[in-house]
């Protein structure tokens, strides 16, 4: 079974508005492996890449602070009616276009209302579009959830978690809340006072609190703040984690899963994929990577052989048109002279490589060495916003590894190793290849 990946977004970085999120990663038993936060999708990859994981399952969690979520009453039990009927239902509760917005929709409650959340549309597609670019065909997109909905309710009418700067609340019956502490108190008011929460005196309402241990000391004045609410049973729990590792545990012991939030348009197209389909991505990619590189060292050899004198003519055919009077330039000597203008205009920019090129030099030096014998290839990937290709291979030592990245950086371009683990009988490792 997969490990589970938990998100959440916490804004972007300050110098290159690169998203940032809270992470936190689970094994199949839900015992915590590794958390952090504020950390771009580069450090969990990393994290990934060094506890060996292959399979894995994302689950977005959306803020409920970026949400509204309430309750609606809708006629019909189909679900393309109900569809047609969110945007009318919801519309009157809404202080932002209806046009703007994503809804999701519930299973209808036993009082035959629907529980909806409804998050700005922009916003959602693109936390949405990082998660399934972060997860490619190599990992799966579980699902995104209303944070809030992932706090274990059990039979409890209300469930809050409490610390020093802000409060979540998931009610049974009403909105869920996340807002800052001050809050609190006004929104419990709310439920008790200004509408006239409903009391049974042979069932009182259940509070559950939960706040960490290391302010458990600022419990005691809030519990006699709750307990002056009428017909209130109150449990109060410290719990020896933070409020996003409290709902990534409860989400493992949750009998009814919430509210995917991926319904519509962003409905998941691997939600039902087999593992037929998988190992088919997996055969597709490797074959893809294999005739690249067949084509890749055939075409070198016999291509650029036959088309040599060709380009050659028409690159100083070019350089002519564009600097008359330079008759004595021929093929030989018009790369010295574009590299000796270059050096006196100090142009010292940064060049870019495109896959091919890339993949190329890598495949050349991977022939040339004495080791091929003993690398083998996993993968090729290539990322075109970085400019980077990935090559994970298999060694059966380090320093193989090692030669084949000198080998490429003597070439002229950037390598490093981005990881290597030590298997049972081989190493794994990455070698990362950038333009020089």
């Amino acid at each position: 079974m997969p490990h589970k990946l938990f998100l959440r977004p916490e804004g972007r970085a300050a110098d290159d508005h690169t998203p940032l999120y809270q992470w936190g990663l689970y094994d199949v038993s839900g015992r915590k492996v590794k958390i952090g936060r504020h950390s771009d999708l580069d450090v969990v990859a990393q994290t990934l890449m060094q506890n060996g994981i292959e399979e894995l399952e994302i689950i977005g969690l959306w803020p409920a602070s970026e949400s509204y979520s309430g309750f609606v009453n809708l006629p019909g039990n189909q679900a393309r009616y109900l569809q047609q009927a969110l945007p009318f239902a919801v519309e009157d509760q809404l202080a932002q276009d209806i046009e703007t917005v994503h809804i999701a929709v519930g299973d209808k409650t036993k009082d035959g209302r629907y529980p909806v959340h409804v998050v700005d549309e922009q916003s959602f597609s693109a936390f949405f579009n990082e998660l399934e670019t972060f997860a490619e065909e190599q990992f799966q997109v579980r699902a995104v959830h209303l944070d809030v909905d992932c706090l274990p309710m059990g039979e409890n009418d209300l469930v809050c978690w409490v610390d020093n700067a802000h409060f979540i609340a998931r009610h049974a019956r009403h909105p869920s809340m996340s807002s800052a502490r001050d809050n609190l108190i006004p929104y419990l008011d709310s439920l008790f006072l200004g509408t006239g929460e409903e009391t049974d005196e042979d069932k009182p309402f259940t509070l559950q609190l939960y706040c960490n241990s290391e302010e458990a000391e600022d419990l005691s004045l809030l519990e006699a703040q709750l307990a002056q609410y009428p017909g209130i049973s109150l449990s109060c729990e410290t719990v020896a984690m933070s409020d996003f590792e409290l709902l990534c545990t409860s989400y493992f012991h949750s009998q009814r899963p919430p509210i995917n939030l991926c319904q519509g348009a962003f409905k998941l197209s691997n939600q039902d994929r087999g593992w037929w389909r998988q190992w088919r991505y997996v055969a597709v990619i490797a074959g893809v990577g294999f005739l690249l590189q067949l084509g890749v060292f055939v075409g070198k050899g016999w291509h650029y052989q036959q088309e040599a004198q060709k380009i050659g003519d028409l690159a100083v055919a070019e350089y002519k048109k564009l600097v008359p009077g330079s008759s004595r330039v021929d093929v030989d000597r018009l790369p010295r002279i574009i590299k000796g203008k270059l050096n006196q205009q100090e142009q010292t920019g940064v060049s870019e490589t495109d896959f091919l090129t890339l993949l190329g030099e890598a495949g050349y030096q991977f022939n040339r060495s004495s080791d091929k014998q003993q690398l083998a290839f996993n993968s090729i990937t290539y990322s075109k916003q970085k400019g980077e290709l990935i090559l994970e291979m298999r060694a059966q030592n380090f320093e193989q590894l090692d030669r084949l990245k000198q080998a490429i950086v003597s070439a002229g371009f950037e390598a490093k190793i981005s990881s290597a683990v030590q298997e049972d009988k081989y190493f794994r490792g990455r070698i990362s290849v950038s333009g020089g």
